[in-house]
């Protein structure tokens, strides 16, 4: 476990004495041993067990020389032998390297942390300016916006005193390192992460709400880098503590406001990441089965702007609960049909009756900008129009399917009316295009983008109604969808320096759009539309979609296909998205 640290010891060679002396006392010894010096061997041998093992008389077994005993990590306590590797009898070592963080004098006298010095190695030994700085990338670039899990206030003064995990703090600053202007400390993402995991791993047992955080975000980056299953690992290991800890319970509300209000945090992201991992992979969700937190998350404002040691007593009403209700499938059965009007009700609702501060305006938004809330003002009205486009997106398919069978049948269908239909895929192609619009808005004020693994996704979603608007739709309707879809696509291109899972979310748009066209055939795809969205994580990295039928994406691939590509790219209605991604770089 800690082998990487110091790494194997190199033979050494003595220039008197025997050659066949053992390499491990020669390492505890800074005299060389010879036949003439017994004394000095049994006065010098380093002891075979523990200082722990010698008290409490247990067996002491260990991987190698200076490596910690099995006992002491089981019993997850600091070995004495951990401790001589570090510092060997005998040998006049440099001090330890300081850990992370750790300040000089210099520093100290600016009233800057100060970090209690741990006698273990730590693999990074940057400086306190850099940890700043992935502390504040990190809070301004992805926070807020994929899950909500600290008050900044609270991070920013646990790190300058030194009292946050060395496993959170790494997990912190691995997606901050994502977006520094310096390439050496972009390059520290994998190594931070890896270290992260590391550390983790070896606290499982550790059920507590800091490591609940470092799973969070360590799901974050494995869903970034191409890693759905261990996204999906990290997230099952975070809401099982969670369940453990009984979270949506009142005892846990124990601690403080600003605790009070990260647990409800903590557990509402946690919500939300087990349904999309869950959807991605086709699992079934785990969070079902408990109920809401103990009380919801007070005003975002009011929560930001607490100071890190507010009292117990600072208690603030809580918001308006907001719609929780997940769909279930897509059936075509009357009571989905009536259960999708009265979600779109409730959307629509939460829309009207936030605050006017709230309402997606201009104003409002450079507003929330100077406050330094503009990227979260941003998500949550793409989560509004994202959120509304998945609920009847599905009506797309629906529609062309009522469409080609219209002609072949006139028997009765159980669909939805037509004029429902009708009124829900103009709603489906307004939603997708707002978020359209908002998400480029974004990225032209400093401090509201948006650039976290599952925005690639959101985008997706978006750019794939945009695709079946400019393949099937009105010819009115052609304009919008491609300007729409152009911006989407840089967006894509951007997320592609930051999340390699980006470009499978591209490939998957090409395969989408041929096999739009092929919808104007006689193939039946039995909803693969809908979970070709849901299922996002299936098959990442490939071009092939989920549930397609094999003989269609034969037919992707012919000739034929590539003819009528060629086709409807003259009438204006086909996306050539190699040729967009060559013109975006």
């Amino acid at each position: 476990m800690y082998g990487e640290a110091v790494g194997p010891l190199p033979p050494l060679q003595s220039t008197t004495g025997n050659p066949s002396t053992p390499t491990s006392f020669m390492y505890f010894t800074s005299t060389p041993y010879t036949s003439s010096t017994p004394s000095l061997r049994n006065s010098m041998k380093a002891p075979k067990a523990c200082l722990q093992c010698r008290s409490s008389k247990r067996k002491c077994t260990r991987l190698g020389p200076g490596e910690p005993c099995n006992a002491c990590q089981q019993r997850r306590i600091k070995c004495s032998a951990e401790l001589r590797r570090q510092n060997p009898v005998g040998v006049n070592s440099e001090p330890n390297p300081e850990p992370v963080v750790v300040l000089s004098e210099e520093q100290q006298s600016r009233n800057e942390p100060v970090r209690h010095h741990h006698p273990t190695s730590d693999p990074f030994r940057f400086p306190w300016e850099t940890t700043v700085e992935l502390v504040d990338l990190y809070l301004a670039k992805v926070h807020d916006r994929p899950h909500s899990i600290f008050h900044p206030a609270t991070l920013r003064a646990q790190v300058r005193n030194g009292t946050v995990g060395k496993a959170l703090l790494y997990a912190v600053c691995a997606p901050g390192a994502k977006f520094s202007s310096y390439p050496d400390r972009r390059d520290l993402e994998a190594r931070l992460t890896g270290e992260a995991k590391r550390l983790l791993q070896g606290d499982l047992e550790n059920v507590c709400l800091e490591n609940m955080q470092t799973c969070i975000l360590i799901a974050t980056l494995s869903a970034g880098n191409c890693e759905p299953s261990s996204e999906a690992l990290f997230v099952r290991i975070a809401t099982s503590m969670a369940e453990i800890m009984s979270l949506d319970s009142s005892p846990a509300m124990n601690g403080s406001l600003i605790t009070r209000e990260i647990i409800r945090r903590v557990w509402c992201s946690l919500y939300v990441a087990d349904r999309w991992c869950s959807s991605g992979l086709g699992l079934p969700r785990h969070m079902d089965e408990y109920s809401k937190p103990y009380g919801l998350p007070i005003d975002e404002i009011t929560f930001q702007s607490l100071p890190p040691d507010t009292s117990n007593d600072s208690e603030a009403p809580p918001p308006t609960d907001l719609n929780r209700q997940a769909a279930r499938g897509c059936t075509d059965t009357v009571e989905l049909d009536q259960e999708v009007q009265d979600l779109g009700e409730q959307l629509e609702a939460w829309n009207k009756m936030l605050p006017a501060e709230t309402q997606m305006t201009v104003p409002n938004l450079h507003s929330h900008q100077q406050s330094g809330r503009g990227g979260l003002f941003i998500a949550l009205h793409l989560a509004y129009h994202h959120y509304s486009t998945l609920l009847y997106f599905r009506f797309l398919e629906d529609d062309q399917t009522h469409t080609q069978s219209h002609h072949r049948t006139q028997a009765p269908s159980s669909k939805p009316s037509s004029h429902n239909s009708r009124i829900y895929i103009r709603r489906c192609k307004h939603h997708a295009s707002s978020f359209s619009n908002l998400l480029h808005l974004a990225r032209q004020i400093k401090g509201c983008e948006n650039n976290y693994p599952t925005i690639g996704h959101m985008t997706t979603v978006s750019s794939s109604v945009l695709l079946h608007t400019l393949l099937l739709g009105d010819p009115t309707e052609l304009e919008g969808a491609r300007a729409a879809l152009n911006a989407n696509f840089e967006v894509l291109i951007e997320q592609q320096q930051f999340w390699p899972n980006t470009k499978a979310m591209i490939n998957r748009l090409m395969t989408f759009q041929n096999i739009c066209l092929l919808s104007t055939e006689s193939h039946k795809f039995d909803g693969w539309m809908v979970r070709c969205i849901l299922e996002h994580s299936r098959a990442l990295g490939q071009r092939e979609l989920p549930c397609v039928p094999a003989n269609v994406l034969l037919d992707v691939e012919s000739e034929s296909m590539a003819l009528k590509a060629r086709e409807w790219m003259e009438q204006g209605r086909y996306m050539d998205f190699e040729a967009s991604t060559v013109t975006s770089r």
